[in-house]
């Protein structure tokens, strides 16, 4: 017997935020927009590589007047010596994926790996 779930999602509002400081963490983030509202999250965007802060973040509030507030009273201000700017999130727009030429034989019968070199011989 296959039961049905329904997934009920309260809205959730989300605030952009740029020129953070490199040091700042997720912790710090979140106290400092604590005081406007139920936040839900509240995540500093970081480098996969390197784990270093991007200097810009996200905060989510559960409602709009909440987000909005923040966003009046955080945006042009100083969080941890650096001018922080506020604005709303906007969905992502989509990038489709890089062109990737096929690496075949060349001219000359020899293909190139981008990452090693030459390799390979093609005989025909």
């Amino acid at each position: 017997m296959l039961k049905r779930f329904q997934i009920i999602l309260s809205p959730l509002f989300l605030v952009y935020q740029t020129g953070l400081s490199r040091e700042t963490t997720d912790e710090q983030f979140q106290e400092a927009f604590y005081p406007f509202g139920r936040i839900v999250e509240a995540k500093v965007v970081r480098d996969r590589a390197t784990g270093r802060s991007k200097g810009f973040g996200f905060v989510t509030y559960t409602s709009i007047e909440e987000a909005e507030k923040a966003r009046e009273d955080m945006n042009a201000k100083f969080l941890h010596g650096w001018v922080i700017f506020v604005d709303p999130a906007k969905p992502r727009e989509y990038r489709p994926p890089p062109h990737r030429p096929e690496s075949g034989p060349s001219e000359t019968g020899f293909r190139t790996n981008k990452t090693v070199g030459w390799c390979g011989y093609n005989s025909t």
